[in-house]
């Protein structure tokens, strides 16, 4: 499994973000049927992600975007608290 660590993440890129995924059909939720065949398909340790996440969101939401580019990914948010946090895989 590669390492990754959970960064901050601008809270209103995100949002931008995931408005163009919702709208290009690329939001992926956790009760979505694509949601495990993306986290197998890249390796991602989803438990140890979200502990990291629940240590810095008080309401951590969890969401994939797979667009196919660069902001690819899973990203933890909250609107409350209106901040978000991102997985990013470290180089070896």
């Amino acid at each position: 499994m590669p390492r990754a660590k959970v960064v901050d993440f601008d809270y209103y890129q995100f949002l931008g973000l995931l408005r163009r995924a919702t709208n290009q059909g690329a939001r992926i939720e956790k009760n979505d049927a694509r949601w495990a065949d993306y986290i197998k398909a890249h390796r991602i340790n989803e438990v140890a992600a979200s502990a990291i996440a629940s240590q810095k969101l008080e309401n951590a939401v969890p969401v994939i975007i797979s667009e196919g580019g660069e902001s690819d990914g899973l990203y933890y948010y909250s609107k409350n608290e209106e901040t978000c946090v991102r997985l990013v895989a470290l180089a070896e």
